[in-house]
């Protein structure tokens, strides 16, 4: 029995197999989006409450040594998450800088993480009581960035559809969804790709890579008042971030990051707020 699906191998049919977000990143891998490599280990291994353990892990652990990358990202992806209705964003676990020593424990985490208070009222706020819902587990490559933000491809406060924000912070993206520092933003025409506005944040401290835990630390005193990206990547994003948008056909919430000057989608859902 197989546990575990490459993301080349899955498209937006597995929902029920590898949860809402591991068929987007199965989808934006299909259509040559630059997405960390990586695999899923499906919802019939969670709907197994423990029986096959040896089977699974076995196979978890080929698959993990096959990416040859020493430190990888853990996340959960439930079945009805990053739908145009239920995003769950932040209801379920994630583990970054996972080693193939405590990646076990830490797949075992994002199992119990249904069970969570914060996601069992998340479904009954949602009226999802009743209904069952698995868990799958993404497994992917960590990237050490060194400029990392969102980008909505309709703008979420007028609501334009012709008008897409990017935001962008110094390091890891951690510091910006945690809402510790407030990004720099670049407000994009979609049809012609002009920058229609550039408003740069003074950035004091970033979270960067640790082999342990990532750590914050303290922006150089030259970078903090710098712009996070240049003209020529914002545009370059943008068009990534576009088609993305036109392959799905909706406005996306997509997570982004730059190593070493190369654009990485780390996960997109459809703007469920709009």
């Amino acid at each position: 029995m197989k546990f575990i699906k490459d993301f080349k191998e899955i498209s937006k049919k597995d929902v029920s197999l590898v949860g809402g977000k591991g068929a987007n990143l199965g989808e934006l891998t299909k259509i040559k989006i630059p997405v960390p490599p990586g695999f899923v280990v499906l919802t019939s291994a969670f709907d197994m409450n423990g029986k096959m353990l040896k089977e699974i892990e076995k196979e978890i652990l080929i698959a993990f040594d096959s990416l040859k990358s020493k430190y990888l990202a853990v996340r959960s992806s439930a079945t009805t998450e990053d739908s145009k209705i239920d995003s769950w964003a932040g209801q379920l676990e994630s583990y970054l800088n996972t080693t193939r020593k405590n990646l076990m424990k830490n797949i075992k985490k994002c199992w119990v993480s249904l069970g969570n208070p914060r996601a069992v009222f998340y479904r009954q706020k949602r009226g999802l009581k009743g209904k069952k819902i698995s868990v799958a587990v993404i497994i992917q490559k960590m990237i050490k960035a060194d400029v990392s933000g969102v980008c909505f491809t309709v703008h979420p406060v007028t609501k334009d559809k012709n008008q897409m924000v990017i935001e962008a912070a110094w390091g890891l993206g951690e510091i910006l969804v945690s809402g510790q520092i407030t990004p720099d933003t670049y407000v994009i025409e979609k049809d012609s790709l002009n920058i229609l506005d550039i408003n740069i944040n003074p950035q004091k401290k970033m979270i960067i890579f640790a082999e342990k835990d990532n750590k914050t630390i303290t922006v150089p005193g030259s970078e903090r008042s710098k712009q996070k990206l240049s003209e020529n990547q914002i545009k370059k994003l943008a068009r990534l971030c576009l088609k993305i948008e036109n392959h799905h056909k909706d406005p996306q919430d997509i997570e982004w990051a730059l190593e070493k000057n190369k654009f990485y989608i780390l996960q997109s859902r459809p703007v469920t707020a709009f």
